[in-house]
């Protein structure tokens, strides 16, 4: 029902304000299509999501091969690493709001090394790869734990097989781990792209879309227009353009991921 009514209220000039309201057709869609704000907030939201998809993805394979044994060292390891997912993502944003200010830890720690620091969070030109970097600490776990259970499915009877003809562990990973990840790595970057194209308590509590709107993304930019500027039907076709990115952006992923997965 809430999709149903978000879309058909996309079609209106539905404002909360004013006692009724009318249909206008695409009148909300075409006005979209010629503010640069949007657009920015599309761009700003794509970089993230790029940014976050190939990072996670990476980080999360990395650590799962390192922590891929069974001893206590390498559960607690496991531990470490999923612990961030499970805080909540204002938690998230307010602990490193404080590490990434100007005299904050990690500008500390730069200077400790004969580094300067800089603004992360106030400096236009490198605020929307801060919040990226943020939400790739966030999602790592996430990754790592899909991709252990998949490494953990693969069975031990095809490295024994390749150590017998000679393979070494870079030939093993290349032509074993790698093709038989592709599951876990479909996984991964449709949850990361769907959730990146949303995000919204991150940019909230770090910067609000600042300085300015230089990191606004789609999801702030339509509460900003819903709740601040009281134009519901044009957030509406906000959300609806949105959700038909989301869609038609994970179709694709999938399609495509879908093609290079192998059986054993």
């Amino acid at each position: 029902m809430p999709i149903v009514l978000c879309i058909y209220y996309s079609f209106t000039n539905f404002n909360p304000l004013f006692k009724g309201f009318k249909v206008i057709g695409f009148q909300n869609y075409a006005d979209l299509l010629k503010d640069s704000a949007f657009g920015h907030a599309i761009v700003v939201t794509c970089i993230i999501a790029l940014i976050v998809t190939i990072a996670a993805n990476a980080m999360g394979l990395l650590s799962a091969l390192l922590v891929n044994y069974k001893s206590w060292v390498y559960n607690a390891s496991r531990t470490i690493f999923f612990t961030p997912q499970v805080l909540s993502p204002v938690v998230v944003g307010f602990i490193w709001s404080i590490m990434l200010t100007d005299d904050g830890v990690l500008n500390k720690l730069l200077g400790y090394i004969g580094l300067s620091g800089t603004s992360w969070l106030a400096n236009p030109s490198i605020v929307v790869y801060s919040i990226a970097a943020v939400i790739v600490w966030q999602s790592m776990g996430f990754c790592t734990v899909v991709f252990l259970a998949t490494l953990q499915s693969i069975p031990s009877d095809l490295y024994e097989a390749a150590k017998i003809d000679g393979c070494n562990r870079r030939q093993k990973f290349r032509h074993i781990t790698y093709p038989l990840l592709a599951p876990g790595i479909t996984i991964n970057t449709v949850m990361l792209l769907i959730s990146t194209f949303k995000v919204f308590d991150h940019v909230v509590v770090l910067t609000n879309g600042g300085p300015g709107t230089t990191s606004e993304t789609i999801s702030l930019k339509i509460i900003n227009t819903a709740f601040n500027e009281n134009q519901m039907g044009y957030a509406s076709s906000m959300a609806v353009v949105l959700f038909a990115l989301i869609g038609v952006i994970s179709i694709v992923v999938v399609t495509g991921l879908k093609r290079r997965e192998v059986e054993y």
